[in-house]
């Protein structure tokens, strides 16, 4: 059977836009419903080696991980067990999976329903390849995106015209807005070389612009200049002091101070800061040096910077403190 103009426009066109929707394949799945007027269609999903999964979450129960694995491609089974159903199995190169179910509870399919299913495989395959590019595409850049965030980084990329193209999370979220810097970047990949650019005239902000030199792609416009700044802890950002303690075993005070004069405050600074006493303040630093074995403030700052708690990372749980101020042994 054939797959027949309307099909190319009721089923073809949704399956491959399908691959860019937000729950993917819905409209394909509903529209092949009604076309083989059947009670359901389904995706059955996995990737690489994984667990066999419903792509729609509300679908009960799990699928049968033994019965879908042994499925060989492009194959139209029937089933008849607890009504009729027609599953056809189809693999991606990267190592993608997916199982297409169609089910009646009354009814048998037709010959002609199996071989539509046929004919949409080698569909259904490119749009399975499509899909599993762009989720690995992002999940890719949300690993990207946390290691630069675990470093206190935020990026902005720019386009010829002076226009951010992309920024991080966290640049929208604490850079702030940033005026006509088309100049900059301009004078930027002209001189192929970095300049420091004021975010905000009236704050303390400014980004270090990077000339790029990215190869073209077809559909995509490529950034010429990179924006990087520099990110403080926020309020309750207790994710250094963790670090901190765990590699120096220091205690929830101890490293909450290490933390502070990491960010570069004097002693003084910090006892404001952690609402302590300048002589409990000296005492915990005196500990800390100890612990860390530094001779001083310059020298913490120097260890506290090659060191993994550099990265913000994972919520703080400080260690129980004894009545002496040392770690309690769990």
């Amino acid at each position: 059977m054939a797959i027949t103009r309307p099909d190319e426009t009721d089923l073809l066109l949704p399956l491959h836009d399908g691959a860019h929707e937000q729950a993917p394949f819905t409209l394909f799945l509903q529209r092949l419903k009604r076309r083989v007027r059947a009670d359901q269609a389904v995706l059955a999903v996995r990737a690489g080696q994984g667990e066999w999964r419903w792509l729609d979450s509300r679908i009960a129960p799990p699928p049968d991980q033994d019965h879908l694995t042994a499925l060989r491609a492009h194959r139209v089974y029937a089933e008849e067990e607890g009504g009729y159903a027609r599953l056809i199995r189809v693999d991606e190169p990267g190592g993608a999976a997916a199982v297409l179910v169609i089910r009646r509870a009354q009814s048998d399919f037709s010959a002609a329903d199996g071989a539509l299913l046929a004919r949409l495989a080698p569909h259904l395959a490119i749009a399975l390849r499509t899909r599993a590019a762009l989720d690995h595409a992002a999940t890719t850049a949300s690993v990207v995106e946390r290691a630069v965030s675990a470093g206190r980084i935020a990026w902005a990329s720019f386009g010829a015209d002076g226009r951010p193209l992309a920024r991080s999370e966290v640049f929208a979220a604490r850079g702030g807005s940033f005026g006509p810097i088309a100049a900059d970047v301009a004078a930027c990949v002209a001189e192929r070389r970095p300049m420091v650019v004021s975010l905000r005239p009236k704050e303390a902000a400014a980004m270090l612009l990077i000339p790029l030199d990215l190869p073209r792609t077809p559909l995509a416009t490529a950034p010429v200049a990179l924006g990087l700044m520099a990110l403080n802890a926020g309020p309750g950002d207790d994710a250094q002091p963790a670090l901190l303690a765990a590699l120096f075993g220091l205690t929830g005070s101890e490293a909450r101070l290490a933390a502070a004069i990491a960010a570069g405050a004097t002693l003084s600074d910090a006892a404001t800061q952690l609402d302590l006493t300048i002589e409990t303040t000296r005492n915990y630093s005196k500990r800390l040096f100890a612990k860390t074995r530094t001779r001083g403030q310059v020298d913490l700052v120097r260890l506290i910077g090659a060191s993994p708690a550099r990265f913000a990372l994972g919520p703080f749980t400080p260690p129980a403190e004894s009545e002496e101020g040392g770690s309690r042994p769990e």
